[in-house]
């Protein structure tokens, strides 16, 4: 008898000590750390309309800043995670949303701090787009610094606090043709998990960081077909309640046929997205929409000036290049920069800055052309845009700009057009389809 007694005890005390044990592996601070030491600390989820960075505990003599407090119209899932890293070297932190099995993934948006150069932050990233039909999902980091550019194999394990029930939309067969004004668009087809003319983690081209959404379209204007105008940039949405936007990162023309690819879709398992779709003439504008200003100077800066153009007010009315109204609106173009702290093979080595007042309404897109005096095109990247007092100021990225002086400069300033279809991507590779 005490020896089944004794035996008990022993089990019990194994049980509970399985039970401590995987209670503290649940509850353990989730950490990322990247090849250059710098350090992800999962700190609090929370899902709601009000939204308060945590406090965190810090040795003796050092703190960390904190992002703001904010709210949110809809109840809306934010992470706080706290950023370590070497402050005197450049950092950017981008956060990815993926489903257990990595079918997709949706970038997430800084809400709160996000400097990337204090060296010890708590910031607060928006997830408007994750597997809301899943118990859990993954968030991944991507770094961009001097040391080049890593997506984490360590991966934080959010509780998914917005987990169904929900409705399924039910979509429209394809072909498809909407309308806006005198613009007719028909979708013939749409896949996701397609290649995309760009890889960021090069050590895995199969991974949903580098696949997209391909949509394929037929186009007319007034009644007859037109490949002057293509779709730009995409909003998309589901059921579940999710919303993200992405930029179309290429168009492959066959014919009369344009086969647009972008990044990012939602979960290709949904009965059904909504996809609007913004058109834009990409050729054969009018001159009252179109601004060209010669030899915009490229002059020395560092790859933080990124970040003082628009919101805080650093330039000045007078330190613009060059300025005109166009299409109803007034622009500056500002001297462009080179950085000197960005390496060779950085895929930001300067950035152009161009200001519009009033903000651009809706409907409205500026779209750059940038050569050097050989009109060679120089590769460029829309890098987001920043407001103050109705004043917006968009910043582009520069590619191969080494030993140039300046650069020539074309701005179109026009109206685009907007077409919405309720469509169940096939998943590439799946000859069947949906």
């Amino acid at each position: 008898m005490k020896t089944k007694i004794l035996l008990w005890s022993i089990v019990s005390i194994l049980i509970i000590g399985l039970v401590a044990a995987a209670v503290w592996w649940e509850l353990r601070p989730q950490t990322i750390t990247m090849s250059d030491g710098s350090k992800l600390t999962l700190v609090a989820v929370e899902y709601g309309k009000k939204h308060t960075p945590p406090k965190v505990k810090m040795p003796a003599g050092t703190r960390a800043r904190r992002g703001s407090s904010f709210t949110t119209t809809n109840d809306t899932l934010v992470v706080w995670v706290r950023q370590e890293y070497d402050s005197q070297q450049y950092h950017y932190f981008q956060y990815f949303a993926y489903d257990t099995a990595g079918a997709a993934c949706v970038g997430a948006n800084f809400a709160s701090g996000g400097g990337n150069r204090q060296g010890n932050e708590v910031i607060g990233i928006r997830l408007d787009g994750f597997p809301r039909r899943q118990g859990k999902f993954i968030l991944r980091a991507y770094e961009q610094g001097n040391g080049g550019q890593e997506l984490s194999d360590q991966k934080f394990i959010i509780r998914n606090p917005a987990r169904g029930p929900f409705l399924d939309w039910t979509p429209d067969s394809l072909p498809n043709t909407q309308e806006d004004d005198d613009l007719s668009v028909t979708l013939t087809k749409l896949v996701a998990g397609a290649a995309i003319p760009y890889t960021r983690d090069n050590d895995d081209p199969d991974d949903a960081m580098n696949k997209g959404v391909q949509a394929t379209f037929h186009v007319e204007r007034n009644g007859k077909p037109v490949t002057n105008w293509e779709p730009v940039s995409v909003e998309t949405s589901d059921a579940t309640g999710n919303h993200v936007n992405a930029a179309v990162a290429g168009n492959q023309w066959s014919g009369n046929d344009d086969a647009a690819t972008y990044q990012y879709g939602l979960w290709p398992d949904e009965p059904a997205w909504k996809i609007q779709f913004a058109f834009s003439q990409k050729s054969d504008l009018p001159d009252s929409e179109v601004w060209s200003v010669q030899e915009v100077p490229l002059v020395a800066g560092k790859q933080q000036g990124m970040w003082n153009y628009g919101g805080n007010g650093r330039q000045t009315a007078n330190s613009s290049f060059a300025e005109t109204d166009l299409n109803g609106f007034h622009l500056k173009i500002f001297p462009a920069k080179q950085f000197t702290d960005a390496g060779q093979n950085n895929y930001m080595q300067g950035g152009l800055f161009i200001q519009v007042s009033p903000d651009l309404t809706e409907g409205f897109r500026m779209t750059v052309k940038i050569t050097d005096d050989q009109t060679n095109e120089i590769q460029h990247n829309d890098y987001g845009s920043s407001r103050n007092n109705n004043i917006s100021t968009y910043r582009y990225s520069l590619q191969d700009i080494s030993g140039l002086t300046n650069l020539n400069v074309s701005v179109a300033l026009h109206k685009s057009r907007f077409v919405e279809f309720t469509a169940r991507p096939e998943k590439s590779g799946d000859t069947n389809g949906p």
